[in-house]
């Protein structure tokens, strides 16, 4: 691949990954491997935010479904029917 032409990966990573891609490839080409380790540590960051959000994105609309049971609950007359 030329100097010229992006990695494949640019068209599609948001800029903080494709400059740490392009950090990498760099350090790469210039024989050194001491980039690898903050390139590591900077992917498992990630991933670990990804799960982070999914997790509490879930956690959140448990919540959410849970609140709105008790709202639609609240709503009944002492000893009437709650259908959920």
């Amino acid at each position: 691949m030329s100097r010229s032409t992006p990695h494949p990966t640019a068209r599609w990573a948001p800029a903080p990954l494709t400059a740490l891609l392009a950090r990498a490839r760099r350090a790469a080409a210039a024989g050194r491997d001491a980039g690898a380790s903050a390139l590591e540590w900077a992917v498992i960051a990630a991933v670990v935010v990804v799960a982070a959000s999914l997790i509490g994105g879930a956690v959140y609309k448990i919540v959410q479904d849970k609140s709105r049971e008790l709202q639609t609950c609240a709503t009944v007359a002492v000893g009437g029917s709650c259908s959920t």
